[in-house]
């Protein structure tokens, strides 16, 4: 199908805009507030006018919005440009094929705000002692600039050859720009090595290689497992048979994860496979997911009981990443502890070698 210059400009301008993004609150109140006006018979337009005069610093951003849907672009389309992740842009896209818009408004918006309460929580955990550690570190940085010299200047040869805690802590001090920047070159370096590597595989091998990492395999799981659940409750509840939802799914990536997921059981289901075989051999998803969608297939509730067991995993997944952040902050802690103790002892070295 032809695209209008119209629509072709919009898309370079929305492509030069990127920077220009929704925060994670702004995007849940406009998704919520655009499912209430909905629901209570208003046009998308119409709604769009209204919410303008609700988020007049936002005003603009939502300019763009109606730009783009009067030049003939879908709303989920419209909205991505304003920071909205591919989950909620598929999200919204296959809501409108169930017949479920208005539903999936509320749902997206609900999940971004429980999605933001939890970030919230971990910066809330993590910034005072992080804040420490910068500020800590730049006073070794200073002691070492300012007090080391003198420091030095008390210490003998001798006293240094025969006490190892002096010459850890001179080596360490000494050393500190050195060991500064072989410790971010080497996490730069790992990264760079992580993400050229991960960025060049499909996105089914990319959670496949995650889930062999055993202190984040559970969270992988659980992850991948809310995601199929939940979009395989939506589709049966649409009245959507398996293959339909396999062949949506493949028609329209939106999701590249869900959508390479759906080739894997179209390969299987050719094969004369059952779908909780398939899940199975992917090695991708919980224990728990085969026997629900079984369980579900027996007694004609799958749709239901796939919609449960996805929001039991998100708000379990959610609250177990909170816990174990949590378990940095004493870890932290205790980093902040040692070096304080390596200040303090460094400051009391002269005193510490002196001969009496």
């Amino acid at each position: 199908m032809a695209i209008s210059t119209k629509t072709l400009l919009l898309n370079l301008k929305f492509s030069s805009n990127q920077a220009k993004k929704l925060k994670q609150k702004h995007k849940a109140y406009f998704l919520l507030t655009l499912a209430d006006l909905l629901e209570e018979g208003f046009s998308i337009y119409q709604s769009l006018v209204f919410i303008k005069l609700l988020m007049k610093p936002q005003e603009h951003l939502i300019d763009e919005v109606m730009d783009a849907l009067q030049s003939g672009l879908s709303f989920e389309k419209s909205i991505h440009f304003l920071g909205y992740s591919n989950e909620v842009v598929a999200q919204l896209f296959y809501a409108q094929k169930q017949g479920r818009f208005i539903q999936a408004l509320r749902a997206a918006g609900l999940q971004i705000e429980k999605m933001h309460d939890y970030q919230q929580k971990i910066k809330r955990v993590l910034t005072y002692p992080f804040l420490m550690t910068v500020f800590l570190v730049a006073m070794m940085f200073g002691m070492r600039l300012l007090l080391l010299p003198h420091i030095m200047s008390f210490i003998t040869q001798e006293t240094f050859d025969s006490n190892i805690l002096v010459r850890i802590l001179i080596v360490f001090f000494n050393y500190l720009p050195q060991i500064s920047m072989i410790t971010a070159a080497v996490l730069l370096i790992g990264y760079l090595i992580f993400d050229f590597y991960y960025l060049n595989l499909s996105y089914l091998l990319r959670y496949q290689r995650l889930v062999r990492i055993p202190m984040i395999k559970h969270w992988v799981r659980s992850y991948c497992s809310y995601k199929i659940a939940k979009e395989l409750g939506y589709f049966f509840e649409g009245g959507y048979s398996l293959l339909q939802t396999i062949e949506v799914l493949i028609l329209y990536p939106i999701d590249p994860f869900l959508t390479e997921i759906a080739e894997k059981l179209k390969e299987g289901m050719t094969l004369g496979m059952p779908l909780t075989e398939i899940l199975i051999e992917l090695e991708l998803f919980t224990i728990e997911l085969p026997l629900i969608i079984y369980q579900g297939e027996l007694t004609s509730q799958t749709a239901q009981k796939c919609k449960v067991y996805s929001e039991k995993l998100f708000v379990d997944l959610m609250q177990d990443i909170s816990k174990r952040i949590g378990y940095i902050q004493p870890i932290l802690f205790l980093v902040i502890a040692i070096f304080v103790m390596a200040m303090y002892l460094t400051i009391m070295l002269p005193m510490l070698t002196m001969d009496f």
